[in-house]
């Protein structure tokens, strides 16, 4: 059972390894605005996030299974501390692999901080250049002799026909 704990944590660290390889490339792109090599990217990203949380539901069914057997009574025991009851060989390369994911995760933050940031100042940039298309022009509100003006006249982004 210890076995396929490790099988899983080793199989579920690829592939955030392979998640955090594409935030990488993110970055890239974000920071050299290919949209459509993006596009190929978040589906990528979208398929390994869809892989990981299969191998999380197995990684707990094996963990409630290694409770159960060694009687543990704290449903909220920390993988590190049921690791305490393995073998010296199993317990070491779960810890091993846990020290990467942890590594690993933090690194992930902050480069999906990063690109959160690059993603929101692109959409400033978007939107303030909107504005400056569709931008209203405001004229005086009375003409002379009490007279009323013409409303503010508005630029369209789009041509259409009504």
């Amino acid at each position: 059972m210890w076995e396929r704990l490790v099988d899983v944590l080793a199989n579920m660290l690829k592939l955030y390894q392979a998640l955090l390889t594409i935030s990488k490339q993110k970055h890239d792109i974000l920071v050299g605005a290919k949209a459509q090599e993006l596009d190929a990217l978040t589906k990528q990203e979208e398929l390994l996030i869809v892989q990981i949380g299969k191998l999380e539901v197995i990684r707990e069914k094996y963990l409630q299974e290694l409770i159960t057997v060694h009687k543990f009574s704290d449903e909220n025991i920390t993988i590190s501390k049921l690791t305490e009851v393995a073998d010296q060989d199993i317990g070491g390369q779960i810890t091993d692999l846990l020290k990467q994911f942890d590594r690993i995760t933090a690194e992930l933050v902050q480069m999906n901080k990063l690109n959160t940031k690059l993603i929101e100042q692109a959409l400033s940039f978007i939107n303030y250049n909107i504005n400056l298309l569709t931008q209203n022009t405001i004229g005086p509100t009375y003409a002379a002799k009490g007279q009323q003006t013409q409303g503010a006249t508005t630029r369209a982004v789009l041509d259409q026909k009504v």
